[in-house]
């Protein structure tokens, strides 16, 4: 069944129809709150409270978008406003990162196929400035488009080309420093 039936369905007060949802797309808010909160604790109550939002919403939805971008970009600001609660976390460096950058285009990656690399770089992106390693996760592991992206984050187009041109470039050194520069003289 597809996302415009189960809202659909959800909207003439068939509450299986949004368990149906939630379990449709759990997989990728959880993903996205934990790419933020990076702690299970405050992932789930992101998770909770997003889709807590997207219940009392989804009246409002208007399909402009898919349902995931809609969903993974409420998920997204939940995720930001509880990491604003936590003072360890420093957001200033992450609103700074989203201002005013050029536009730049850029060369495809080659797709991740071992799980040994696959943990080597969960690691590399463990070590990265926190906005770098979300566009990453989120056009490589979600396979967003830059346009659901920008949706998601909140920022132009430029913006998004520009910071996944910085996280690749940022990855590409942590790389060279880490044992996928074995991995890849062994490939």
């Amino acid at each position: 069944m597809s996302d415009k039936q189960l809202i659909d369905r959800v909207l003439s007060g068939d509450t299986q129809a949004f368990r149906d949802l939630y379990h449709l797309h759990s997989t990728s808010a959880w993903n996205m709150a934990m790419y933020v909160c990076a702690n299970e604790t405050l992932a789930k109550d992101a998770v909770q409270n997003s889709f807590t939002s997207v219940f009392k919403y989804l009246s409002s939805f208007r399909f402009d978008s898919s349902f995931k971008t809609w969903l993974l970009r409420i998920v997204h600001n939940e995720s930001c406003r509880i990491m604003k609660q936590e003072t360890k976390y420093q957001w200033t460096e992450y609103e700074e990162e989203l201002k005013d950058w050029r536009d730049i285009t850029f060369e495809a990656e080659v797709p991740i196929n071992s799980k040994e690399l696959k943990h080597e770089i969960a690691n590399v992106l463990v070590k990265m400035k926190h906005v770098e390693a979300l566009v990453l996760k989120l056009f490589y592991l979600e396979e967003m488009s830059m346009k659901e992206i920008t949706e998601i984050m909140n920022c132009t187009l430029g913006n998004v080309k520009v910071l996944l041109y910085r996280a690749r470039k940022s990855f590409k050194t942590w790389i060279e420093s880490s044992n996928l520069a074995e991995y890849n003289e062994r490939g």
